[in-house]
């Protein structure tokens, strides 16, 4: 049974490792390979988090310097930036807005919670009663120390922040695709259907991912059940396959816009009316003007009489 658990545990290990490499080289190529404007690099930045996620279930007990919920309590605030990627990335897409985005208030309460996350623990180390004894255990039996009360509101609080941005980024599909998408063969709209399809693949994709997260490992942590090797590593699995399956989708999608954003630069064939139209107003003009002139000297000419005859 040790054996067992070692290999799962090995294995684990080895699955938070190729997850999160994978996502870092892709995040990479977008941001510097891939020719594509701003909005990629919120897809790159998103790609990076989701790489730190995967890297991220390569911590223990025994590898960390400091208690393992300390250290996460300052990682977590950098997942407050993941949905707020998401929703810009998508957002910008649908309006295929170019403009750089700047510290936008979306970013916020990644800083904040950072903010006081730090501040919680300066406060459990400089205000606790037997403050000497617990910094000393802080750092020398790191293992020993409780969680504390923002330990546990943490996660509550990027719970409720990933909920409101998914009911977000459903309004704001469903509000493109009500006002935007028409049904018809012409290549500007197939492309737009074509943009719109991977963003709800994408959100659906998330929306899983972190359901099954939820009620994994979330729901387990607040209810008090312990949290196996395989609780922790089935999202992780399940986001992989579910990047593989997007990639793959993604490719498809890439290569099927290239072909049309191709026909919609090649030069046009022109119609029967415009290749009628080959002399220019101007000489359309003189032309008429010289008919006119021939007709009157024709007129001219018969109604001439003819001199008699001898």
């Amino acid at each position: 049974m040790n054996e067992f658990n070692t290999f799962f545990a090995q294995a684990y290990w080895w699955l938070s490792l190729f997850g999160g490499l994978h996502c870092l080289a892709l995040a990479i190529y977008i941001r510097y390979f891939y020719p594509a404007g701003s909005n990629q690099k919120l897809l790159a930045a998103f790609l990076s988090l989701i790489g730190l996620y995967f890297l991220t279930g390569m911590l223990n007990r025994d590898n960390t310097p400091i208690p393992i919920h300390v250290l996460f309590n300052l990682i977590t605030p950098i997942y407050f930036l993941l949905m707020p990627l998401l929703y810009l990335y998508c957002k910008r897409s649908l309006e295929q807005s170019t403009e750089p985005i700047g510290l936008s208030f979306h970013y916020w309460p990644a800083l904040i919670t950072l903010l006081l996350a730090i501040m919680d623990i300066i406060w459990r180390l400089n205000l606790h009663k037997n403050a000497i004894w617990f910094q000393a255990e802080f750092f020398n039996n790191p293992q020993s120390i409780d969680l504390s009360h923002w330990s546990l509101a943490l996660p509550l609080l990027l719970f409720a922040q990933t909920a409101s941005y998914f009911v977000a980024l459903w309004h704001l599909l469903q509000r493109y695709k009500l006002g935007h998408l028409q049904l018809s063969d012409a290549p500007q709209d197939t492309l737009k259907l074509i943009r719109f399809r991977w963003l709800f693949g994408l959100t659906i994709a998330m929306l899983l991912n972190w359901l099954l997260r939820v009620f994994v490992v979330v729901l387990p942590f607040y209810l008090g059940d312990s949290l196996s090797t395989l609780s922790h590593a089935l999202p992780r699995l399940s986001l992989l396959l579910s990047f593989y399956l997007l990639a793959a989708y993604g490719l498809k999608q890439i290569t099927r816009s290239a072909y049309l954003r191709g026909h919609l630069s090649a030069p046009q064939p022109k119609t029967a009316s415009q290749s009628s139209e080959i002399l220019t107003p101007e000489e359309f003009e003189f032309i008429q003007q010289l008919q006119q002139e021939s007709n009157e000297h024709s007129e001219k000419i018969t109604n001439t009489p003819s001199k008699p005859q001898n």
